[in-house]
C-alpha cells in the first residue's frame, strides 16, 4: 500500500493531531510519543498500554540511556517500542504508524530497526497496510533521502489522510 510522511514543523502538535486522527479508529497498529505530565511517553496504538522513554534524571538511572540534544531516553523502551512494531507488522491491520523518525533513527537508534523493515517491506509490497511516519518538517527531506523512500505522500494534517477501515 501507500507511505505517508505527516510533516510539520517541530512543537506544531504533530503527535495530538495524530491521536486525535487515532481516536476511534480501528485497524491501526504502531506506537505514538505523546509528552504526558510532562515527560515523553511511548503509547502503543493497538493495546493502549503507556510506558516511559525520558528518563528526567539521567544522573541517577542504572539504566543504558540514549541521548539526543537535552533528553535523555531509556534503551529498554526503544527497545520494547521496536518490538511492538516489528510484531505489527507480521499482522493484518490498515495503517502502521510510527510517531516520529527523526534525529535519533537517522543515527540508526531509537526506532530505526522497525522504520527500517516497514519502509522496505512496503517498497517491495510486501505490506497490504498503509504506513505512516510522523517526521518533523526539518528532516523530511532527509528521512527520504535515508530510508530509500519513493512513491510516498506528505501531509501536513491527518485528517487528510485515507479513512482508516
Amino acid at each position: 500500500m501507500s507511505i505517508y510522511l505527516f510533516s510539520r514543523p517541530i512543537h506544531s502538535g504533530k503527535t495530538t493531531a495524530l491521536l486525535h486522527w487515532c481516536r476511534n479508529r480501528s485497524g491501526i497498529a504502531g506506537i505514538a510519543m505523546p509528552d504526558i505530565d510532562g515527560s515523553r511517553k511511548i503509547l502503543d496504538l493497538t493495546s493502549r498500554t503507556v510506558f516511559p522513554v525520558q528518563c528526567s534524571e539521567p544522573g541517577q538511572s542504572l539504566e543504558p540511556l540514549i541521548n539526543i540534544g537535552k533528553y535523555h531516553f531509556y534503551a529498554s523502551a526503544f527497545e520494547k517500542a521496536n518490538s511492538i512494531l516489528l510484531e505489527a507488522l507480521e499482522q493484518e491491520y490498515d495503517w502502521l504508524v510510527i510517531d516520529e523518525v527523526g534525529k535519533l533513527e537517522l543515527e540508526q537508534k531509537g526506532f530505526y530497526p522497525a522504520v527500517q523493515k516497514a519502509v522496505e517491506q512496503h517498497l517491495n509490497n510486501d505490506q497490504q497496510a498503509n504506513l505512516l511516519l510522523t517526521v518533523r518538517e526539518s528532516l523530511t527531506q532527509e528521512v527520504i533521502r535515508y530510508f530509500g523512500i519513493h512513491h510516498y505522500t506528505v501531509v501536513t494534517d491527518p485528517e487528510a489522510l485515507p479513512s482508516p477501515a
